[in-house]
């Protein structure tokens, strides 16, 4: 008979509980939610009037395929290998790098400069590897490029100037680890940089950048 009791009280404490907490999420759920957004920003601009030229457009969430024209793009995946695992396959990559050092219009593809006009001014979310170009004293990432597969301009030679964007961080960037993904929002903007590391072909300029845990290259093998 007690065992009944204590198991109908469990049961109507439960219930209360879980109604309770239900409550709560329904009541907060918008500053919930924000907090969950804001916990998983690295870095966020103080611009004000860079944020409202962001939250006035509709974001787009940007692969690095959509930013090839798409000659380039044709161009680009004619020669594109696949991950070898037997000798056929390996000597297929060959024969292919063979074919694509004697085609000009590969050759022309992979320096060019040309960008995609739609997404001038444009309001975008894409996700990419950082490599630091400049730095402020104490450290933290003053100016960089977003590429979209590790070791790019570093331990490999630099994708085309299209697949490129650089960035300038007013307030430094003290969060980053080059072996890591992130996802980079903000306004994108046709426009050359020149660097030893590379050239890129379009300009971001931050509103956040938040940790990112998938791969960001929808374009090459890896």
């Amino acid at each position: 008979m007690k065992r009944g009791i204590k198991l109908s009280i469990s049961f109507i404490v439960c219930i209360l509980l879980g109604c309770s907490l239900g409550y709560v999420l329904f009541k907060y759920q918008h500053d919930l939610k924000q907090w969950s957004l804001f916990s998983s920003i690295l870095y966020q601009t103080s611009d004000i009037q860079l944020i409202e030229q962001y939250e006035s457009q509709d974001p787009v969430r940007l692969q690095w395929s959509q930013l090839l024209p798409f000659d380039e793009k044709s161009i680009l995946q004619k020669y594109q290998q696949k991950q070898a695992s037997t000798a056929t396959e390996f000597a297929d990559n060959i024969l292919l790098s063979i074919q694509a050092s004697t085609d000009k219009a590969y050759s022309d593809a992979m320096i060019s400069t040309n960008a995609v006009e739609s997404f001038d001014e444009q309001a975008v979310s894409i996700a990419g590897f950082i490599v630091p170009i400049d730095y402020y004293e104490a450290q933290n990432v003053q100016s960089m490029f977003l590429v979209p597969y590790f070791g790019a301009c570093l331990h490999f030679p630099p994708p085309p100037p299209n697949q490129i964007i650089f960035a300038q961080l007013e307030q430094g960037f003290d969060e980053l680890d080059i072996t890591k993904a992130y996802l980079l929002k903000g306004v994108l903007r046709r426009g050359l940089f020149e660097d030893p590391l590379g050239t890129s072909a379009y300009m971001l300029d931050v509103i956040s950048i938040e940790a990112y845990y998938e791969d960001p290259d929808d374009f090459r093998q890896h």
